[in-house]
């Protein structure tokens, strides 16, 4: 993120439009990444809990742990399109004239 952020404001001193093009994709990574902390911090608390638990496990904590490994195989990986998306620059968007809407 901190790599993304420098590429993009350093683009952005030369063109402002940068920003404005990257930051839909810069706000989806910057999401994915705090959903990303939480399902870990989520995880480990079901993790330690089904440890001690054995086989009398809470189905919640179960359904915590499918649903955390869910999101980091399914959704997470959404972060590396949204940082090529991110990185692909203005010129894509700005090349549109306004008549044409």
């Amino acid at each position: 993120m901190q790599k993304l952020t420098m590429e993009i404001g350093m683009k952005a001193i030369g063109n402002p439009d940068e920003v404005g093009a990257a930051v839909v994709d810069y706000l989806r990574v910057a999401g994915h990444l705090v959903f990303a902390y939480f399902w870990a911090r989520m995880a480990q608390v079901a993790l330690a809990r089904c440890a001690a638990d054995g086989d009398g496990v809470d189905p919640f904590y179960r359904s915590k742990l499918a649903t955390a490994r869910f999101y980091f195989q399914r959704l997470l990986p959404e972060t590396a399109y949204h940082i090529r998306a991110a990185r692909s620059g203005a010129k894509n968007l700005m090349e549109f004239e306004a008549d044409w809407f």
